[in-house]
């Protein structure tokens, strides 16, 4: 023992740091914090669970609305891979010069629905336009706030915005009529717990959730474009980030995507 102690002693002490200081640095790059939109929450839970063994990542999920995640970034929070939900948070980021421009792609996409609790007695509207939604307000919220994610940032409010505007609702609705969610998922738990008659969020939290159903969905000319996009952060890119981000990719990330609801882009339903 003293003998070995010795050993370690006489060990010049700039080895020892540089030792230890390798170890760390190899700690630090198999070890990632995803910045994810609260819609794939989901999605990186079973990535975490099921596959950051098989890719040898550790993965950490920081999830939230993308709005609120870029603006996190933008402070210089130590993310490493950043998914949103809207194109737009991606190129503010962007225009900072905080993203690696190498790695940058939209990953798969989603649509708008209208939800309402699973015991509620209306039915599936094959047709969402003015007058069946003006008919369904007028019905259901006399008394009662549709559930929305804010559209002051929120995507998935953003895009609600964008689809009533155009089939000329949106000014129908004000704060006395509507509850504005932080992100599309507490969105969502308002009119699962009974709050609001009636929400709109993404196809896929809506099919995650038991305790709503879907009476509707929104044609995708109405809003632009719900893509979801995947991007490195330039400060915090290593090795394992771009393994990952490469991964997201991958078939088998492609099939999970697909088992959650979402569509591959430029691929058929």
């Amino acid at each position: 023992m003293q003998s070995l102690l010795f050993k370690i002693t006489k060990t010049p002490y700039y080895i020892i740091l540089f030792l230890l200081l390798e170890s760390s640095l190899q700690a630090a790059d198999n070890n990632l914090l995803i910045y994810a939109a609260a819609s794939t929450n989901d999605i990186f839970k079973e990535i975490q669970n099921d596959f950051a063994e098989k890719i040898n990542i550790n993965i950490r999920i920081s999830s939230s609305s993308s709005s609120t995640l870029a603006k996190q970034i933008r402070s210089g929070a130590p993310a490493n891979i950043y998914i949103s939900a809207s194109q737009a948070w991606i190129n503010e980021l962007n225009k900072d010069k905080l993203l690696d421009s190498n790695y940058i792609k939209p990953i798969f996409k989603n649509k708008l629905v209208l939800i309402a609790p699973i015991n509620s007695d209306i039915k599936y509207l094959d047709n969402i336009n003015k007058e069946t939604l003006l008919n369904l307000f007028n019905k259901y919220l006399k008394n009662s706030r549709i559930s929305i994610a804010d559209p002051n940032h929120v995507p998935a409010g953003i895009y609600t915005k964008e689809a009533l505007t155009k089939i000329k609702l949106w000014h129908y609705l004000n704060r006395n009529n509507m509850a504005w969610g932080g992100d599309v998922r507490r969105t969502l738990k308002f009119v699962a717990l009974g709050n609001s008659p009636l929400g709109i969020v993404y196809y896929t939290d809506a099919i995650a959730e038991p305790k709503v159903k879907i009476i509707g969905a929104f044609e995708e000319d109405l809003h632009t474009p719900i893509n979801y996009w995947a991007t490195i952060i330039k400060k915090y890119k290593n090795e394992s980030s771009i393994r990952l981000f490469n991964f997201l990719s991958s078939d088998l990330a492609k099939n999970l995507y697909k088992n959650h609801g979402f569509e591959i882009i430029g691929k058929e339903k």
